[in-house]
């Protein structure tokens, strides 16, 4: 890393579905400041002057001076690492080039960048897998998304690549028309079941006093997390598993059972040696560990 890049201050500006997260790197230091921001005020006007809004307060409250942007999109991102191409949880973005045009309102270079990448750049250097190669993340939140690591850097494919919840599921009694695997899978579903059983979703995989039909549900969605994890393992043919997101971390959900179905899942092959599935240990922070590598490159 150049002193440059050391002296420089990267604002990490984390886009999802609900809210809009800002936080800072320091000199290679990620810091403890954060501010959040509801993704709904931005829907209201013009979403990357609201971008540029948010990043501003953010960089006031905390005194700082970014000199350059890394921003997460919850979707698929251009291989020029510009343009949003599809994001169904915030779908004014679509076909902007947030890079250029948010770089061009705030005034410092602004590079895109998928989520889970970040985060699995972060777990690397100091996290759960660090100095661990051949890693495919997997992280369970209102989508399902991954990134795999391997010896030569993430894995990019023809541009996107590894957005596993949306991978096609068929399922005859849909319809018979394929779904994705979020459909099944995901956070969102959990929103569902939560509406439908008027359960808090913190609370939905505390058993006490819940209905079966509702654990019935739930066991579905293991298994398909199960399934889905299992599925880009056969692919990747990974020495490590790393799984994070706020699904896993709800109160009680079952990390032993998901890592046994995981196993089931698997072709043989890919079991005769003791599977090592580790869990995210960094959080936010992740993310901001894995700005300040990739600012570095």
């Amino acid at each position: 890393m150049t002193d440059q890049m050391m002296g420089d201050t990267i604002a990490v500006v984390e886009i999802g579905g609900t809210s809009v997260k800002v936080g800072f790197a320091d000199r290679g230091n990620p810091l403890d400041f954060a501010r959040t921001y509801p993704t709904a005020q931005l829907r209201q006007g013009a979403p990357v002057a609201g971008l540029a809004d948010v990043v501003a307060a953010a960089s006031r409250d905390s005194g700082l001076k970014p000199a350059s942007v890394v921003a997460t999109v919850p979707g698929f991102i251009g291989k020029d690492f510009d343009t949003v191409l599809h994001t169904a949880n915030f779908p004014e973005l679509e076909g902007i080039r947030l890079g250029t045009e948010l770089a061009s309102k705030l005034g410092v270079p602004v590079r895109l960048e998928r989520d889970v990448v970040l985060q699995l750049l972060g777990e690397s250097v100091a996290g759960a897998v660090r100095r661990q190669k051949e890693v495919l993340a997997v992280y369970l939140g209102t989508g399902i998304g991954a990134a795999y690591l391997g010896k030569d850097g993430i894995f990019r494919g023809g541009g996107w690549a590894l957005e596993i919840g949306h991978m096609p599921v068929y399922r005859p009694d849909d319809g018979g028309r394929p779904k994705r695997a979020e459909t099944y899978a995901s956070g969102a579903r959990l929103v569902e079941l939560a509406s439908d059983y008027e359960v808090p979703v913190a609370d939905l995989f505390v058993a006490v006093g819940q209905p079966p039909s509702l654990g019935e549900w739930l066991d579905e969605i293991l298994w398909q997390q199960a399934v889905t994890i299992a599925t880009a393992a056969a692919l990747f043919s990974p020495q490590t598993i790393l799984i994070g997101g706020g699904i896993v971390d709800m109160k009680s959900y079952p990390r032993q059972t998901l890592m046994q179905r995981i196993a089931e899942s698997l072709p043989h092959s890919l079991v005769v040696e003791p599977l090592d599935i580790r869990w995210a240990a960094l959080g936010w922070q992740a993310a901001l560990h894995g700005a300040v590598l990739l600012a570095a490159v």
